[in-house]
């Protein structure tokens, strides 16, 4: 196909696609235009995909999360824990009277007029001991009462005790030291009242601890 020539184009064709005024210079020719030579339209920009991985968000496990409503926990109140063993008396010079009686009869001892007589007899005043009942029925640890108590000697009435420290075979009417502080075993006063070779026995391990 033949390419255009000035002479060709009409001038009322030129205006829908010019709205100023054209003129034509003469003696001038148009070579025709191929389409390899016509300005290519840059070409769109290409968003550049980026090969990093992206970061996945870290979560804060304090705040990130629904709130839960607290649990109601029942009030179960704790059981008090039972006492090992009823004290009475001042104690001023640290003997301890060691029994296993009713609350009944305990009340009753420091009043008791058998028990008085001995303690009188080895030169003790009422307000010399500690009188210590077991209420329990078990056996009585050594270290507890020192922990409770200022503690330089026991008398046991029919009230067993034991203890971590060496020591000789408990015995009754046999002293026995438990470190420096010696314990005497005795049968129970209820019945050491009425019996006189066993008042004998007790008098004689009271002499050799306190006189």
């Amino acid at each position: 196909m033949a390419g255009l020539q000035a002479d060709d184009i009409n001038e009322e064709f030129l205006k829908n696609f010019f709205s100023e005024t054209i003129y034509m210079v003469a003696g001038e020719a148009h070579a025709p235009v191929s389409a390899e030579e016509l300005p290519m339209p840059p070409a769109p920009e290409v968003a550049k995909v980026s090969d990093e991985k992206p970061k996945p968000a870290v979560r804060n496990l304090i705040t990130d999360h629904k709130p839960i409503s607290t649990p109601v926990i029942p009030h179960v109140p704790i059981p008090p824990v039972p006492a090992k063993y009823k004290v009475a008396g001042a104690n001023d010079k640290g003997v301890v009277v060691l029994v296993t009686v009713s609350d009944e009869e305990f009340e009753k001892l420091p009043q008791l007029s058998f028990l008085q007589k001995i303690l009188g007899a080895i030169g003790l005043k009422p307000t010399d001991v500690a009188y210590v009942n077991n209420l329990s029925g078990a056996t009585v640890k050594f270290e507890d009462l020192q922990q409770e108590l200022q503690l330089s000697y026991i008398i046991s009435f029919a009230s067993r005790l034991d203890t971590a420290l060496p020591h000789d075979k408990f015995t009754l009417y046999h002293p026995v030291m438990l470190g420096d502080v010696p314990v005497v075993f005795s049968h129970a006063l209820a019945k050491l009242e009425h019996d006189v070779e066993q008042k004998k026995l007790l008098w004689n391990v009271l002499q050799q601890v306190f006189l």
